[in-house]
């Protein structure tokens, strides 16, 4: 039996099984049936894709209150943390200063491309459609309908996994 170390998911390999992971969970392949073993988790800070996803979508949903009236810092707190809190208070104040805010319809994540978790932290690679319009004095000033692949970090703090970075990759 071979035992390989990936900190801090344990991946057995044993004969002819070939670990794969994916959706943070570590699924062996072989010429059998494939058998599914769970992430090992490191206290409680583990986080599965579908967590992640979960994370990703609430952002989503909470940015029609974060970037758009009531402009709410506490949902913005409950989804954020570190560069992406400080940043989008930012965004916030600016655009509560210049009488601008947003609306969306469709956020839709399309995708999961990838998805890695190593103790507190995470990334997660998605395909997002999203439909948003920018008021500016009332008045619509710009919109768009796209689909692009974003890179969310997630980062596990006290109160639970938050997304402290994201990155539009094209």
């Amino acid at each position: 039996m071979k035992l390989k170390f990936l900190s801090p998911l344990f991946i057995l390999s044993i004969g002819c099984l070939t670990p794969v992971i994916t959706s943070a969970q570590i699924v062996q392949a072989c010429s059998d049936e494939p058998m599914l073993i769970s992430q090992v988790q490191t206290g409680n800070a583990a986080i599965s894709m579908g967590e992640a996803t979960d994370l990703v979508n609430g952002w989503l949903t909470a940015k029609s209150r974060i970037f758009g009236p009531p402009f709410d810092e506490r949902t913005l707190a409950s989804y954020t943390t570190g560069t992406l809190y400080v940043d989008t208070l930012k965004a916030m104040d600016f655009l509560i200063e210049n009488d601008g805010y947003y609306e969306y319809g469709v956020q839709k994540i399309e995708s999961v491309d990838q998805f890695a978790s190593s103790g507190q932290r995470a990334t997660i690679e998605v395909r997002v459609t999203e439909d948003s319009t920018f008021y500016k004095n009332g008045q619509v000033a710009d919109s768009s309908f796209n689909t692009k692949r974003v890179r969310y970090k997630l980062e596990y703090r006290e109160n639970g996994w938050k997304i402290s970075d994201f990155q539009i990759l094209n």
